[in-house]
């Protein structure tokens, strides 16, 4: 397992009793694409990315292009077209990149629930980003909220402003406190990025009276990748969109895990896991006209635990 799973899973999976499960998930790991996921890749008009900082920080970001932005000449690239991109081409990725090439990558089609995972190493030549890719793998549907989002037939220009802190205000909180959706970055001891989902009914993210952000871990794929990297490595990075408004909420910082969480409260709030991950923030960016698309929710996904009480 060791030349799939790093040490921080084997020690998570072990932890909560479900190393047998995840040997299963073992021919879901590939050094490279699987064949089936070019389809879905090349449809996509959104992708998460991960990526550090020159001050060792991750962040995670989203970029939005049009309809075959995306393309896959083999199973170990990935590439863009930096001139097919509509969203906010400021964003910290694309600085980040320039120093430090190792990037998460998570292509996420809510209408579908369908996202695939990979992670690899970013070069820019002109107006193509390439990624040579290390790791792939098709992730959980579970939890995701079904909703289109589209790009405008008219290209629309926008005006980017930007809010950085340290410490969340109130608007910010009130946004996350309401998110159904949210998108994770964390990254390896040996510093790969991975980029990942969490969803739930609004109200399954507490922020508490410190700001600490804390977020129940429900049953998933049993892999634990985004925990497993927690585990040994605390950086994180949280990104919230807000496509009606176009807006992003990028926050980075620490997570630390919680296990056995097992008061009555506690133990249904996690799916009867028992699990939770906390978050503290040390810099967020909330970007205003981050990108422009159309939008239509959908419904919640029927594994949500508060969609069952």
């Amino acid at each position: 397992m060791s030349d799939v799973f790093h040490e921080g899973q084997i020690a998570v999976q072990k932890i909560t009793g479900e190393t047998e499960i995840a040997k299963m998930r073992i021919p879901m790991v590939q050094s490279s694409l699987h064949p089936r996921s070019i389809p879905f890749l090349e449809h996509q008009v959104l992708a998460f990315l991960g990526s550090e900082d020159t001050e060792g920080e991750i962040w995670l970001s989203l970029v939005v292009g049009e309809r075959g932005f995306i393309s896959v000449p083999s199973l170990q690239e990935i590439k863009f077209d930096l001139s097919k991109i509509t969203s906010n081409q400021e964003d910290i990725f694309f600085t980040n990149i320039k120093t430090k090439p190792i990037v998460g990558m998570l292509f996420h089609e809510a209408a579908r629930r369908a996202r695939y995972r990979a992670w690899g190493m970013a070069r820019q030549e002109g107006d193509e980003l390439s990624f040579d890719i290390r790791m792939g793998y098709p992730s959980c549907p579970k939890h995701i909220q079904r909703e289109v989002i589209e790009l405008p037939e008219d290209t629309i220009v926008v005006s980017t402003t930007y809010q950085k802190g340290e410490v969340l205000e109130k608007s910010e909180k009130d946004w996350i406190i309401n998110a159904h959706t949210f998108f994770i970055g964390t990254q390896t001891k040996k510093g790969d990025i991975e980029a990942s989902h969490r969803g739930g009914d609004p109200g399954f993210i507490e922020v508490q009276e410190n700001g600490i952000i804390r977020v129940p871990d429900y049953l998933g794929n049993s892999m634990f990748s985004t925990l497993g990297n927690i585990y040994e490595n605390p950086k994180a990075a949280l990104l919230f969109v807000d496509y009606k408004n176009g807006e992003t909420l990028q926050l980075s910082g620490k997570a630390e895990l919680e296990f056995d969480q097992n008061s009555n409260d506690d133990f249904y709030k996690s799916g009867e896991t028992g699990r939770f991950w906390t978050f503290e923030t040390k810099n967020w960016i909330r970007t205003i006209g981050h990108h422009k698309v159309k939008s239509e929710f959908i419904d919640y996904s029927p594994f949500n635990v508060l969609s069952k009480k």
